[in-house]
């Protein structure tokens, strides 16, 4: 029981390090003359978007193949990545990296997004299930009593 109280309480500090996160994007997104610079959007969940276009020298050369376009746009983030270390963002969100469709892998959608590290689907389905068997036990307590 002092491990599922214990497990609560990580999930309630996960959740506050997410408002705390929200906030920043937030802030950073209507304030930061150097998010605009960077091309950065957000959206309702704290999502950080932004898109890379590779450049000629990048699609038309013959010594670069098409698998490794993605460490490019890797390349061209470092200063994306420094802009979000210096917001103390770099443990707690994830970099998603994708092709956009229609352009034949010409551009790629940056997609950086909060980690929960406590709360998860499987989670939140036991505590809902735990509730529910508490109150299933307090609302039918005179025949568990009887059961035994």
């Amino acid at each position: 029981m002092w491990l599922a109280i214990l497990k609560f309480f990580k999930v309630w500090k996960d959740i506050k390090i997410y408002r705390d996160y929200l906030k920043i994007v937030e802030n950073e997104s209507k304030n930061s003359p150097l998010w605009a610079r960077k091309n950065l959007r957000a959206d309702w969940f704290g999502r950080i978007y932004t898109v890379i276009n590779l450049p000629p020298e990048v699609i038309f050369s013959a010594d670069l193949p098409k698998e490794s376009r993605p460490s490019f746009v890797m390349n061209e983030l470092k200063s994306t990545n420094e802009y979000l270390k210096s917001l103390n963002l770099e443990e707690i969100i994830t970099l998603g990296l994708e092709p956009v469709k229609g352009t034949n892998d010409e551009a790629y959608l940056v997609v950086y997004q909060y980690v929960f590290r406590e709360l998860s689907w499987i989670w939140i389905f036991r505590f809902i299930l735990e509730i529910a068997l508490i109150i299933f036990a307090i609302a039918n307590r005179s025949y568990l009593i009887n059961l035994f």
